[in-house]
């Protein structure tokens, strides 16, 4: 029962992981509503293989479930980085994005920028969810990496599964 327990906390753990192996560059979102139909991103940007740095990326908004579009990232990362937001298109049905471009270095490898973030009216009917994004040579334009937004894994949630997983242990083997 112990081994049991042990594996299925770590496919719980590793699950969001996975999706992402192999990828050279990761964005993480995490989403806050901030009522009346307003919700707002909040994006980490990481490096994890890409040879040369990170200078911009956009993140997709489909058309018909978001609009109005608004940057809110705080300084820093906000001085560092050349912001806009086109709005999703509704003559056009073309989706709207985000675009940072960075104003120095941008983002080496193994390093990670976070608190990016858009606030938007939300038109879904469920909670916003991951996004495409693409990470562009800002010289040539050309895609260099690309992939789903992934939810910042929350360090409550696995300890409270931890947690779990340790007292049903303890209370099987006292019965």
């Amino acid at each position: 029962m112990r081994r049991v327990i042990c594996i299925s906390i770590l496919l719980c753990c590793t699950s969001a992981i996975s999706e992402s192996r192999g990828a050279d560059a990761l964005v993480w979102y995490d989403v806050n509503e901030l009522g009346s139909g307003q919700w707002e991103y909040t994006y980490s940007v990481r490096n994890k293989g890409l040879e040369e740095p990170i200078e911009e990326f956009t993140i997709w908004f489909d058309f018909g479930l978001y609009e109005n579009l608004t940057i809110t990232t705080p300084d820093p990362p906000a001085s560092s980085w050349n912001e806009i937001v086109i709005q999703p298109e509704p003559y056009l049905h073309d989706d709207g994005f985000y675009d940072a471009l960075a104003l120095g270095a941008g983002i080496d490898i193994g390093e990670m920028v976070a608190d990016f973030s858009v606030s938007f009216n939300w038109l879904g009917s469920d909670e916003p969810g991951p996004q495409f994004y693409e990470v562009i040579n800002p010289v040539t334009y050309e895609t260099i990496a690309d992939g789903w937004t992934m939810p910042i894994p929350e360090p409550g949630t696995l300890v409270l599964l931890g947690f779990g997983a340790m007292v049903l242990a303890r209370r099987k083997r006292n019965v």
